[in-house]
């Protein structure tokens, strides 16, 4: 997916302006929630995340969502990973998922 589009789809979904986050190489984080939606794109890869629910790697282009209150960590290879960041306060309904597009 290209970043219009993303930036596109992020307005319809009611996310934030989305934030280019840096991930250094070799990046292995604490698990941690957040208490927000969050839905990214991968510029620069391979980002990885890691749930309970097992890892899932996102190269550039792919999108990446996490519902509020998923534990995970996230996690880069030799290269590190560039993302563009949008959170959303989550909905009453919205139940915990990842994507992979």
């Amino acid at each position: 997916m290209g970043e219009n589009q993303f930036r596109d789809m992020l307005r319809k979904k009611g996310f934030s302006a989305p934030e280019v986050k840096d991930y250094e190489a070799y990046a292995d984080g604490q698990l941690h929630t957040h208490e927000f939606d969050v839905m990214l794109l991968v510029r620069n890869g391979p980002f990885v995340l890691a749930t309970e629910a097992g890892d899932t790697t996102f190269d550039a282009g792919q999108v990446c969502t996490l519902a509020a209150g998923v534990r995970h960590i996230e996690r880069t290879g030799p290269a590190g990973a560039r993302v563009l960041l949008s959170k959303r306060m989550p909905e009453n309904d919205a139940s915990p998922i990842t994507e992979n597009r």
